[in-house]
């Protein structure tokens, strides 16, 4: 008889990669709060960082020719989107004095939002791997 922790989707996965992917994604909005986007010009500078980000979560994912690569990027996507909420929550704090959470529905469709691209991110990566194992890379 197996233990349910074995049977778990969860198992096998790169923990530390999906770690550092998420804090990774914490350029995009530091660069907003720096005010770098300003200086590069918007409305262009967010969207070429968040492809870039994007490009590199897929990109580790699929050199690590990762099991779970949907998986994964949800949680990836997930992770960031928390930890978007927090670093906005601490900016809020120190810069503003202001230790008001965003409001509930703010929370969720940032989570959700973030949780569906990662989802969408994932899919492509999947899509790159079975393409790689078909012609036998």
């Amino acid at each position: 008889m197996s233990t349910p922790a074995r049977n778990s989707p969860f198992v096998g996965l790169h923990w530390g990669t999906i770690v550092a992917l998420g804090i990774l994604g914490l350029i995009q909005p530091a660069l907003g709060l720096l005010r770098v986007y300003e200086t590069l010009g918007r409305p262009w500078s967010p969207i070429v960082v968040t492809v870039l980000i994007a490009a590199v979560w897929v990109a580790v994912v699929v050199l690590r020719r990762t099991t779970r690569p949907v998986l994964t990027l949800t949680i990836v996507g997930t992770l960031y989107g928390v930890l978007t909420i927090a670093l906005n929550w601490i900016v809020r704090i120190v810069f503003y004095g202001d230790a008001a959470p965003l409001p509930g529905p703010a929370i969720a469709s940032i989570v959700l939002a973030n949780l569906l691209g990662g989802a969408l991110l994932g899919l492509l990566a999947l899509v790159i791997l079975r393409i790689m194992s078909r012609q036998g890379r």
